[in-house]
């Protein structure tokens, strides 16, 4: 057995990760009986400690939507009406279907897999997509390549060279990076599209649904260029303050029948969707927090950058600190002035580039941003 060396390998990279006993309270954890203030969520929005709004929705709560198990996959006995409508909700913002999966990381790694098997479909997927797209990718035997990091010249580069071979391109980015808090060139991939009639494009928006527009409803609707991304995925556990997922496409009825994560899963319990179209109503009375969430993050932004080398053009901010033992250096650091936000280190981020993710969110103020500059 390989294990203990390959553990022991990761402990002296400072690579070791551990699962940390935390409680929560509003927007602090407790850890090790430490109150700390919690910026390594994804509750931009904070609607996960919006005790109001929560209390409004189990008022409302129907009884046929209080079931903790679907007990079945939706193929079966598991497609509780609640499914239907909260696709229906969304399909007529949208118009496209709607297609509910359990979380974000089996939606990417099914569907994917599942466009796989369309013959000579080529996969151009931005190098710092997120490991379930990759992973997605990988089962699907199909060929793909990565392109560098919003380098739409090198994209272009691909499409040229490759786009007589092959029947399909898929261009794959996320909206908001997950860890670089950077946009993808979103228009300028629908120029490309425009321009080669075979390619399709594919967007993850797990960081940036609920956060722009009136609506909230997306980075891509926000643009105006919902109609011109083929494949749209939509996740529930950060800012809408949920679980589960969703594609938005044309081709609801291929991934009902090809996507394997939608076919072999236990559907997600229906007290949890209905929570996520509770939350999806409720979108558009949240602008005073979105517009609240982008002055904290631009300030706070702007007076790191003077602490070190920073990423991230909205509200997910990293001070780049390279090596994993500095980077966990900083993170005890904060943990003694109050601050929760681990290291983050490889693989989740590629090698050397180890950093302290700031996850901000709306209802964070200016004290708590005064706390954090005062460490330095």
């Amino acid at each position: 057995m390989q294990i203990a060396q390959i553990l022991d390998e990761l402990k002296q990279q400072d690579n070791f990760r551990i699962l940390r006993s935390l409680k929560h309270l509003d927007k602090y954890v407790l850890y090790n009986d430490q109150k700390l203030l919690n910026l390594a969520g994804n509750d931009y929005l904070n609607l996960a400690n919006d005790k109001k709004l929560k209390q409004e929705f189990l008022v409302n709560l129907k009884d046929e939507n209080l079931y903790f198990s679907s007990s079945s996959s939706r193929s079966l006995s598991g497609n509780f009406e609640i499914f239907e409508e909260f696709e229906e909700f969304l399909e007529k913002k949208f118009n496209k279907k709607i297609l509910h999966f359990n979380s974000g990381y089996s939606l990417n790694t099914s569907c994917l897999q599942a466009l796989g098997l369309l013959k000579n479909t080529l996969f151009l997927a931005d190098k710092l997509v997120h490991a379930s797209i990759i992973d997605g990718l990988r089962l699907s035997g199909a060929k793909f390549i990565r392109f560098k990091h919003n380098d739409i010249k090198h994209l272009q580069a691909l499409v040229q060279k490759y786009h007589k071979e092959f029947e399909n391109i898929i261009i794959i980015s996320e909206a908001l990076f997950s860890m670089d808090g950077d946009f993808a060139p979103i228009k300028e991939f629908v120029s490309l599209k425009k321009e080669y009639k075979n390619i399709k494009i594919y967007i993850d928006e797990a960081h940036s649904v609920g956060c722009f527009g009136d609506d909230g409803l997306g980075y891509v609707k926000f643009l105006g260029l919902e109609k011109d991304v083929d494949f749209l995925v939509f996740t529930f556990g950060k800012a809408i303050a949920s679980m589960g997922a969703c594609m938005i496409s044309d081709e609801k009825d291929f991934f009902i029948n090809k996507a394997r994560a939608f076919i072999y899963s236990t559907a997600i319990a229906p007290i949890n969707v209905a929570w996520t179209l509770y939350v999806f109503k409720n979108l558009h009375k949240f602008n005073e927090k979105r517009k609240n969430l982008s002055s904290i993050a631009l300030n706070f932004k702007n007076l790191l950058s003077q602490k070190g080398e920073v990423l991230g053009d909205a509200y997910i901010v990293s001070l780049l600190l390279k090596q994993n033992d500095l980077a966990d250096k900083f993170y005890k650091k904060l943990l003694e002035n109050g601050i929760f936000a681990p290291a983050i280190k490889e693989p989740t981020v590629p090698k050397n580039t180890a950093r302290i993710r700031f996850s901000l969110h709306s209802d964070l103020n200016e004290n708590d941003i005064k706390k954090i500059m005062e460490i330095f």
